[in-house]
């Protein structure tokens, strides 16, 4: 069940902890609830400046990393789910147009404080969080079915929500945002090339020096790691959508070096070879499939 619904409710940190926060893409959507904390939150090229409200839907897909403060606690609810579970579902009511706003409106914010729909969204996580965490002792299919119908109302929710928030939100951004945004955007055109830090200060004419202290600040990570995990997601794509695809290029497209370095790097970060991640999600795929 866990490759088409995931959650967690009110998930608390103080730091970061044993929490990695990495940049990161899924093929699940993404339901993102901030409840409180100081975090700054990284989607494709865009820096958000959270508030204890707000709420974002992601494709999953786009690569995404939040940068909590290490000094106040960070606490956030989430929703990983499938879309191809539960459209069946949506399609029966005939409410495919619910997850319309996470084909749309392309990984955007909902800002609106406190409110019944926000409740509405946060108890049906925590309902999920239950349902998931006890249905060894209940029967499957009554558990899944009940899981599908909180999905469904949770969607519910968030299309509401998404016709009157403003969803597209223009937000004042800092110069070190504004900075950190355009460092990010010239990185994912570019990432799959030879780049260098000396490359980006200059396509940018921002001082390498002040652009790597800027980038480290308002992300978490630096700027050449901030390169490679744009690599490493894209080869997680395509281990898992281009199955038949040789290793080394799927490497070199990326934009590692060797095969070699490619290899010891995607143990390092993600615990496995290359093939052992192909392999667990082919394996994923025919058993859900």
């Amino acid at each position: 069940m866990n490759e088409w619904l995931f959650a967690n409710y009110r998930l608390r940190s103080m730091g970061r902890g044993k929490h990695s926060f990495e940049l990161h893409t899924h093929a699940q959507y993404e339901i993102y609830c901030f409840h409180s904390g100081d975090c700054k939150y990284l989607i494709h090229n865009t820096i958000y400046d959270l508030q204890p409200g707000d709420i974002i839907i992601m494709d999953g897909l786009t690569a995404h990393r939040a940068n909590p403060s290490l000094f106040t606690p960070y606490e956030r609810s989430i929703v990983h789910f499938s879309p191809q579970w539960i459209e069946p579902v949506l399609e029966s009511l005939g409410m495919s147009e619910w997850l319309a706003p996470f084909k749309e409106m392309n990984n955007s914010l909902l800002r609106g404080g406190e409110g019944p729909e926000r409740e509405a969204i946060y108890g049906g996580i925590k309902q999920i969080v239950h349902l998931t965490a006890d249905h060894r002792t209940s029967n499957e299919s009554e558990v899944e079915a009940e899981l599908k119908l909180l999905a469904a109302s949770i969607l519910l929710h968030v299309f509401k929500l998404s016709k009157t928030a403003n969803g597209k939100l223009v937000m004042p951004k800092s110069e070190k945002d504004l900075h950190v945004e355009k460092t990010a955007a010239y990185i994912q055109t570019h990432f799959k090339q030879k780049v260098t830090l000396d490359d980006i200060s200059a396509a940018l004419s921002i001082s390498k020096f002040y652009l790597s202290r800027v980038f480290k600040e308002v992300t978490g990570i630096t700027v050449m790691e901030y390169v490679m995990d744009c690599r490493l997601n894209q080869v997680k794509y395509e281990l898992e959508m281009n199955p038949e695809k040789v290793l080394t290029n799927v490497a070199v497209e990326a934009g590692f070096e060797s095969p070699a370095h490619f290899s010891r790097f995607f143990k390092k970060k993600v615990g496995m070879t290359p093939s052992e991640y192909r392999r667990q999600k082919q394996s994923g795929r025919e058993r859900n499939g």
